[in-house]
């Protein structure tokens, strides 16, 4: 059905569908398919298509099936919620079921409308006959859908047509009536006459008054008109009388009477005359009916019997008519009936064909899906590669950072220490860089981050933020250097810090198996107070020997007999019926009183919906009648016959008031009962605890064979778990590809168990030294499973050795796997057979095998009620079986090993004579072989353990278990956590302090040292000194100097200033080392050292008091194990010795005063340092203290641990005399008592043992962890001081050698000023005296020399603008630091300029500018920029510098030169060259300059070096390129810029125009010249391939006659002419359907000749024919004007050292180089139009050369081009002198 409902979806909807479950349920619960398939039946239109939505979102599936099931509902098809649920949920089942309903619904209709297209289709084939009877089609409409509240209208549409016609009938009518009544009514009103007034008196008047009394007497007295019978009237008339006589007689009354009397005499006149009238109208009226009925009558009745008349004259004609017709529809039908088979027949074949397509689309759409998902996963591994290559990027960017930081940390250090960095900063910052974390500090100060927040007002969040990271970079060393503390990793090591320390001593032995006693203990008391989840436990049975399955036994009645063979083995046969039977009767009879339980079975079999389920109830029932039957039958035998007229009880078991606890096995029954009445299955759990509860029912078995059942993997799962209390592995877990993988994965599988107290359950400071919870691999509950196999010829199977997909189950191969799976085939089950399947279920694995009666009891075999051979199943007696898989053989038992063998020699039969005994031999020596390997392996076993004898705290040692308290478990644990978490936070804290003690080391080194740096270099007064002896000695008279006595008392006054100057040296080296010992003096080194020493010691306290703890811990545990009660006695801690800085920290001081301990140690300190003795281990003054506590908390661990060791001495005396009771024969002592005993002896003893190692192993462990301490103390003090002293001896060694520079520079200065004076000369030159330096500054001068005045008086040139190259090398610097590229803002260039003309840097240097910048005034500068750069927002500083060296600019020949030559240099052409090779080649400006001009010379090698370091890029490279560039200057900017192309690609550019005219013209036209040939060439290729084509289609295809074009001939061949227009006539064009190929414009075929015949001339086979007329007309005036040609005209040459053309990439790269700030800094159209009218220049000038060239003349010649060059002046060559002449004027 599966596959019809594919088919009719694939073709309604035109597309394939995916019938897999998951799939189809995913892509059907929207609906939206659903509404497909509606709307191609059309049930639903378009609009309501629309509001269908196809989506995964849960809202609009609700919506979408809101909608659809009020349509579906139009069709007959209800949905109920259930279903509808499910159907959202995507579940497949009952999406098949909705869809096979619309199958059933829409295909009748689907075959309704097709029956309709036949009938039309036979009805349009037959033939029409002109008759009276006219035959037309009624268009079916379409059916409109409604809702439900229409349909009923709907439904009585004809009742409602009806009294539609109904109402309008009687409407019409009624009008009718109502309009002759009407009209009646009218003539009576017409002929109606006033009425007739009867004679009489007239009536009394009566006054008004009497009027108004009457009116109201008749209002109150109203007069009622009866209809009176005669007797009452006469009744009434003496009543009135008699009334009459009793009234008063009165005028008013007669008067009222008289009233009376006339008001009633007027309404029985008027009364009486209606009835009259009324009488005559109905009468006429009556009729007048009569008459119209009757003549309408009579006219219908007319009409009939005409129309009877003539229907019959027309049923005669017609008569004749259908005769002749019928004959006609016979032939129409058998014609229509052809046609309509082949009608079928082609759309048959159209089917095909469409099924063709969709399987092609399919195939497409496949080819295009596998494409699609071949580029996602392309895509997917590209964004996998590129997000992997990102992580490795962030990791390698990261790293390197680290490494960044690792190495600036590193110089920083170094620069700081001026030595080698200490081994313990380098340390922490690798421990930094593993743990991920910043290695500078973040916080500065770091003790910032210990301040307590609490006390400040406001906290800012980036402050805190920052505190936050650098605690959590603290908190990572922290964790790291406790760590390596805690397992003696660098820098703990051991042999690096205790000299002489063994690795292997017996100290660390005991240390190691101290610490595994402590593990113990510590996860022992965890594992009370976080106990590990609890494993589900078993079912409640005994442990059966027995434990079978057994599946696929064929008949009920075969579990009696085997139940009767297994009853000697009190081996119980389970049938899934007989446990379900069990729990609902449990149910039914514990409900008994309260609720009546029906167990109808067939109730549960009609409601039960899968066969499954079905079959299973009817065994129950089969089951339920046998057990009721001999029920019955036990309870007649017992009890005998009811007698009669006996009353029963009735009272109810339970009350129903109470609420009943029912059985497990009842409960079951309960749950089973509601799954069997509401027709569900029930589920494989609730059948394995029925199993369960089955047998624990039963009394007295040794085991269960469980019979067909279970028959899936799942449900043998449910059923291990139920029974053994371990879940098998998942399907899915589980590798079937082969038997050995299977094995594997089963062996392999783990449970995964959700432990809550995981992360917790686990110390920081000892290992868990049990062995870890190994949970064993899964093994079957069951000892056999035996799979039997029905098979008609048993000879015909063979054994099968592999289990695989095909052959087996998967329960099969788990089962094999576990080494427990048996098969066998049979063909009929008897005794024989029945009685081997029993042994497989017993286990009778032993050798000899025994016999029936061994093993069943004697004779039961033979009394055994079996079922006939005459029954169906019966037809042969071979049994075979089917051996497991060899290779899970060697998994198996032993004992399973043996069966196995067992059942191959009882199968012997079937298999050859040899290879029976083959197989038997083989067996038996395996057997032996595993007898003798099991005995070598036990005796191997014992000597072993014999030997060894293992130490508490071992790997092999077993630890005593003895129970401790849970209380007691819970409260140690909670000890012993509290105790790790101080101990370690504590150490933490302390490891944290001794840090940040040496990191103030360096910072405090290097503040002493830039502290005294200041105080060495202050300033003195030796300047002033200097400065009034030059003064003096400068005025003094010149002719005075060469007198002898006058150089005498100069010498002596230069002595005396050489005396004052050495005294303030030597004040000034007092000062200094008196300011080094205060600092000394300050003992900032010793309060740090006392702080790092008291650490230390609190270090060596938490060590000891966790070691008392430990012991403290160790007592508490084995004595609350021992004594099963917590101990009273607790330990005290000792408090080790500090050093306390004031007196009132220690008892027995004077309060106030400095501690004495203390000022001793820094009175020894302080001798140290200002002595400048080093400190080492000898003379540290700490080391006595250190040492003192050492030993003592040394002695306290020993007294505490021999205290120890007498407790426990103690403790096993007293269990060492426990003796177990010897039992006698009269005392009733039980043997559990006597063992308990002797268990707990035997665990106390081994708990003894663990304390002694524990107590033991943690006396080494705290004394090696104290004396680690102590060493790591001086390691670390040694440290400190050596980083101390060195700054110190540093800080004096500066202080000496900046003594003796003093020194040094006062000598030189006295000897300068001797020599002066024995010179006789004055001393203009500034002589400055600072600090240890002594410096002539000849920049400053004090007066004007006399050869200076001399030229002063003469005629000079103060305007001189010549820069000197050191000026200009100055200016170049400050010019590179404001613009590194050389650009720069025009604007700022301005500034700078300005600010150098005027304040220009005056130093020592002189000024940067020459004087005769001086007269420029400022606000020219702006002037004369614009005269140097032109109009420009940019300029290049580099050109002014070059304008200021005032060199000659080269040619571009000499440019050329100087390329060459620099390429030649450079090989690898990456446009540099060296500083030497440029300063060895020749430029084109020192050709001018004299060789033996020294001056020059040295000039000229200066402009090198600077031009070098103008153009330079690297060290010592330069780009020679930009350099030659920057020198393509001219006075023509056009010239200029060629010269820049010249320099580019290395050869002459012809620029001029008028020069390069006729050249260029020339290659202008030779290009043309062959774009025309080309185009020639082209258009006659295009024609000779027309003609070749239309030939071998005329040829090839067809013949065809074809007009003859006319060609005109050329106009001087005239003849030609003529005869082609005489023999030129038109004719239409006759083709065949093949020639139609040909073109519209065909050639002649004089044309063909024409070209055959000038085929003959070589040079003009390929050239078209306006070429060959030119060539024509060439050759024939070649005579005449061949010699004038020659002698008059000459054809210009292009000169090969010349380039006239120059590619575009070429002239953009010169003019963005040279011209960056028109086209590359401003490339925006708006802001410069230069690159659109460069661009379009070239646009126009690119089609002068084949490849885009462009001539550089023309480009030049062009407006804005030229334009462009002269606006800026970047090509033009200025004179900077006559530039700043015209500012100046």
């Amino acid at each position: 059905m599966a596959e019809v409902l594919k088919e009719w979806l694939s073709q309604r909807l035109q597309r394939p569908i995916k019938w897999e479950a998951v799939e189809f349920g995913e892509k059907m619960k929207d609906g939206y398919i659903i509404a497909s398939v509606l709307l191609s039946y059309h049930v639903i239109n378009e609009e309501k298509y629309y509001y269908i939505r196809s989506s995964s979102n849960i809202d609009e599936i609700k919506n979408n099936w809101k909608l659809l099931k009020e349509w579906l509902h139009f069709i007959d098809i209800n949905i109920t919620d259930t279903d509808l649920n499910h159907i959202m949920d995507g579940r497949g089942s009952t999406l098949l079921r909705l869809f096979y309903q619309l199958f059933l619904h829409l295909d009748k209709k689907d075959r309704t409308d097709f029956i309709k297209r036949e009938r039309k289709m036979v009805s349009n084939l037959v033939e029409k006959i002109n008759h009276r009877f006219k035959v037309d089609i009624v268009s079916e409409e379409k059916e409109v859908s409604v809702d439900d509240l229409s349909r009923p209208l709907l439904n009585e549409k004809l009742f409602i047509e009806w009294q539609r016609k109904k109402e309008q009938q009687v409407k019409d009518t009624y009008d009718f009536v109502r309009h002759k009544y009407s009209k009646i009514i009218a003539d009576i009103k017409e002929r109606a006459t006033s009425p007739v007034k009867l004679p009489g008196d007239k009536p009394k008047k009566i006054s008004e008054k009497d009027k108004r009394d009457m009116d109201k007497f008749c209002l109150k007295y109203p007069c009622k008109f009866q209809n009176y019978s005669y007797e009452e009237l006469l009744e009434l008339d003496q009543k009135f009388v008699e009334r009459k006589k009793a009234l008063i007689d009165s005028e008013w009354a007669h008067n009222y009477m008289d009233n009376l009397f006339s008001k009633m005499h007027k309404k029985t006149d008027s009364e009486e005359f209606q009835k009259q009238l009324r009488n005559v109208i109905s009468g006429s009226l009556w009729d007048l009916s009569v008459a119209e009925e009757e003549s309408k009558l009579d006219t219908e009745f007319a009409k009939k019997v005409m129309k009877i008349s003539q229907f019959e004259k027309q049923m005669g004609t017609q008569i004749m008519e259908t005769r002749q017709q019928a004959r006609n529809l016979v032939k129409n039908r058998i014609a229509g009936e052809s046609e309509f088979v082949e009608q079928r027949t082609q759309q048959f074949n159209q089917f095909l064909d469409n099924m063709k397509e969709e399987i092609n689309l399919g195939l497409v759409e496949i080819d295009f899906e596998k494409q699609r998902q071949n580029m996602l996963h392309k895509k997917l591994y590209a964004e996998k590669m590129k997000r992997k290559r990102q992580h490795y990027y962030e990791i390698c960017y990261d790293t390197v950072l680290s490494v960044i930081d690792y190495a600036t940390k590193y110089a920083y250090f170094k620069r700081l220490l001026e030595n080698d960095i200490p081994e313990h900063f380098i340390h922490e910052w690798k421990t930094l860089y593993y743990k991920q974390q910043p290695i500078f500090d973040i916080l500065d100060p770091m003790e910032d981050m210990l301040k307590d927040t609490a006390i400040e007002e406001e906290i800012i969040p980036e402050e805190e933020e920052i505190i936050r990271l650098e605690l959590d970079r603290q908190e990572a060393l922290n964790e790291s250097e406790f760590a390596e503390y805690h397992n003696y990793l660098y820098p703990w090591t051991l042999e690096r810090l205790i000299p002489n320390y063994e690795q292997e001593s017996e100290e660390r032995k005991y240390e190691y198996l101290g610490n595994r006693v402590l593990g113990h203990l510590v996860y022992t008391l965890l594992e009370i107070k976080y106990p590990y989840p609890p494993q589900r436990p078993p079912a409640n049975l005994p442990d059966f020997t027995s434990k079978a399955i057994i599946r696929g036994l064929p008949d009920r009645s075969i579990t009696i007999p085997m139940q009767t063979l297994l009853n000697a083995r009190k081996i119980h046969v389970v049938r899934i019926e007989a446990a379900i039977n069990f729990c609902l009767r449990k149910f039914k009879t514990e409900m008994i009183g309260c609720t009546d339980i029906d167990l109808s079975f067939d109730k549960f079999i009609a409601v039960a919906l899968e066969e499954e389920s079905k079959e299973i109830i009817k065994l129950m029932k089969a089951e339920d009648e046998a057990v009721s039957k001999s029920s019955e039958a036990n309870l007649s035998l017992i009890s005998g016959p009811v007698p009669a007229n006996v009353k029963q009880t009735q009272t109810p078991k339970t009350i129903p008031e109470e609420e009943i606890t029912l059985s497990t096995a009842a409960d079951l029954g309960h749950y089973a009962y509601k799954a069997l009445c509401s027709g569900d299955f029930l589920t494989e759990y609730l059948l394995a605890a029925m199993i369960v509860e089955y047998v624990k029912d039963q009394d007295d078995i040794n085991g269960i064979v469980i019979i067909n059942y279970p028959n899936t993997y799942r449900e043998a799962q449910i059923l291990e778990e139920t029974f053994s209390g371990k879940a098998p592995p998942d399907e899915g877990e589980l590798d079937d590809s082969d038997d050995i993988y299977l094995e594997e994965s089963i062996r392999k599988h783990r449970k995964e168990e959700k432990d809550p107290y995981k992360e917790i359950r686990v110390s920081k400071l000892v290992n868990d030294p049990h062995k870890k919870r190994i949970e064993k691999p899964f093994e079957s509950y069951f000892t056999c499973y035996l799979k039997l196999k029905e098979t008609e010829d048993i000879l015909q199977e063979v054994v099968i050795w592999d289990l695989t997909e095909e052959n087996s189950d998967f329960i099969d191969r788990f089962y094999a796997a576990l080494g427990i799976n048996y098969s066998m085939y049979y063909e009929v089950i008897e005794k024989e057979q029945l009685a081997l399947i029993c042994k497989y279920v017993i286990g009778d694995y032993s050798l000899p095998l025994k016999s029936t009666d061994n093993l069943f009891g004697e004779n039961v075999m033979s009394l055994l009620d079996f079922p006939s051979s005459e029954d169906k199943r019966t037809k042969s007696k071979i049994v075979k079986s089917e051996i497991m898989n060899s290779k899970s053989k060697e998994k198996m038992r032993h004992g399973s090993k043996i069966s196995k063998m067992s059942l191959t020699s009882e199968l012997a039969v079937v298999k050859a004579p040899d290879s029976k005994e083959e197989l038997k031999d083989d067996k038996t020596i395996s057997i032996e072989n595993i007898h003798e390997a099991s005995e070598k392996s036990v005796s191997k076993s014992n000597v072993s353990v014999e030997e060894i004898n293992i130490a508490a705290g071992e790997e092999d040692w077993d630890y005593g278990e003895i129970p401790i308290s849970e209380i007691i478990g819970i409260a140690l644990a909670t000890c012993w956590e509290e105790v790790e978490k101080t101990y370690i936070h504590d150490m933490q804290q302390l490891f944290l302090a001794i840090r940040l003690q040496m990191n103030c080391v360096v910072p405090y080194t290097r503040f002493i040292k830039d502290k005294m740096e200041q105080i060495i270099t202050l300033p003195s007064r030796k300047q002033d000194l200097v400065s009034s002896f030059q003064k003096q000695y400068n005025e003094f008279e010149n002719d005075w100097r060469d007198v002898n006595l006058t150089k005498n008392e100069w010498h002596c006054r230069i002595k005396e200033l050489q005396i004052k100057l050495y005294q303030i040296c030597d004040e000034r080296k007092v000062f200094a080392e008196k300011q080094r010992q205060a600092l000394i003096c300050e003992n900032w080194t010793l309060e740090e050292l006392t702080t790092m020493v008291n650490t230390y010691i609190s270090c060596m306290q938490t060590e000891l008091n966790r070691s008392i703890l430990t012991f403290q811990a160790f007592h508490d545990f084995y004595i609350a194990m021992l004594k099963r009660l917590p101990p009273n006695d607790r330990l005290s801690s000792k408090d080790l010795a500090k050093i306390y800085r004031e007196s009132d920290e220690t008892s027995g001081s004077k309060k106030g005063g400095e501690d004495k301990l203390f000022r001793q140690l820094k009175n020894a300190f302080q001798d140290l340092q200002l002595k400048n003795i080093e400190i080492d281990y000898s003379n540290n003054p700490f080391n006595m203290i250190i040492e003192n506590n050492v030993k003592f908390a040394l002695k306290v661990i020993k007294d505490t641990n021999d205290s120890y060791r007498s407790i426990i001495s103690r403790e096993y005396s007293e269990i060492a005399k426990i003796v177990p009771v010897a039992k006698k024969k009269d005392e009733n002592t039980s043997s559990e008592s006597i063992n308990e005993e002797e268990i707990f002896k035997q665990n106390a003893l081994k708990c003894i043992e663990e304390w002694t190692m524990a107590i033991n192993g943690e006396m080494f462990r705290a004394n090696l962890r104290i004396i680690a301490l102590q060493y790591k103390c001086f390691k670390d003090m040694k440290l400190f001081n050596d980083n101390i002293y060195g700054a110190f001896m540093d800080i004096q060694n500066n202080i000496n050698n900046y003594y003796l520079n003093e020194i040094q520079s006062v000598d030189r200065l006295c000897k300068y000023l001797q020599m002066a004076v024995e010179g006789g000369k004055k001393i203009p030159e500034s002589l400055i005296l600072e600090h240890d330096k002594f410096i002539i500054d000849p920049n400053l001068l004090q007066f004007m020399p006399d050869e200076i005045a001399e030229t002063d008086n003469g005629p000079t040139d103060t305007g001189g603008t010549q820069f000197r190259v050191a000026q200009l090398s100055r200016l170049r610097s400050q010019l590179k630091i404001i613009a590194p590229k050389g650009i720069a803002l025009q604007r700022a260039f301005i500034y700078i300029l300005q600010d150098f003309i005027i304040f220009g840097k005056e130093n020592c240097e002189g000024p940067m500018f020459p004087e005769g910048w001086r007269s420029i005034d400022p606000e020219q500068v702006p002037k004369l920029t614009f005269l140097l750069f032109g109009e420009t927002a940019y300029i290049d500083w580099r050109d002014f510098l070059i304008y200021c060296l005032n060199i000659q600019f080269p040619t571009a020949e000499e440019l050329l030169t100087v390329r060459k030559k620099f390429r030649c240099r450079d090989l690898e052409a990456k446009e540099l060259i060296e500083r030497d090779d440029f300063i060895k080649e020749k430029l084109w400006f020192e050709s001018e300059i004299d060789p033996e001009d020294k001056c020059a010379q040295l000039r000229n090698n200066l402009v090198k070096h600077f031009l070098f370091e103008l153009f330079e890029t690297a060290e010592n490279l330069m780009n020679y390129s930009a350099f030659l560039l920057a020198f393509c200057k001219s006075i023509n900017p056009i010239e200029g810029f060629a010269m820049a192309l010249s320099m580019c690609i290395g050869k002459k550019i012809c620029f001029s125009f008028e020069e390069c005219e006729e050249v260029i013209c020339k290659l202008i036209r030779d290009k043309k010249y062959r774009d025309e040939c080309l185009a020639c060439a082209l258009k006659c290729s295009i024609l000779f391939l027309d003609t070749v084509l239309t030939n071998v289609i005329n040829t090839c295809e067809g013949t065809s006659l074809i007009e003859l074009e006319y060609t005109e001939p050329p106009p001087e061949d005239k003849k030609g002419k003529k005869g082609a227009k005489a023999g030129g006539s038109k004719a239409k064009k006759i083709e065949s359907s093949q020639s139609a190929r040909l073109p519209k414009t065909q050639k002649s075929v004089t044309d063909g000749s024409k070209v055959a015949q000038s085929a003959t001339d070589v040079k003009m086979t390929y050239i078209c024919r306006p070429c060959e007329e030119e060539t024509e007309v060439v050759e024939e005036k070649e005579p005449e004007k061949e010699e004038v040609q020659e002698e008059e005209k000459i054809e210009p040459q292009p000169d090969p050292n010349l380039a006239y053309a120059v590619s575009q990439e070429v002239i953009w790269n010169v003019l963005k180089i040279c011209l960056p700030w028109h086209f590359n800094l401003l490339p925006e159209e708006k802001v410069t139009p230069y690159v659109a009218q460069v661009k379009e220049a070239m646009a126009r000038l690119q089609t002068d050369t084949d490849n885009k060239d462009i001539y550089v003349a023309k480009f030049v010649s062009e407006p804005h081009i030229c334009k462009i060059l002269h606006k800026a002046h970047k090509f033009t060559a200025i004179n900077l002198d006559e530039e700043i002449k015209k500012v100046c004027l």
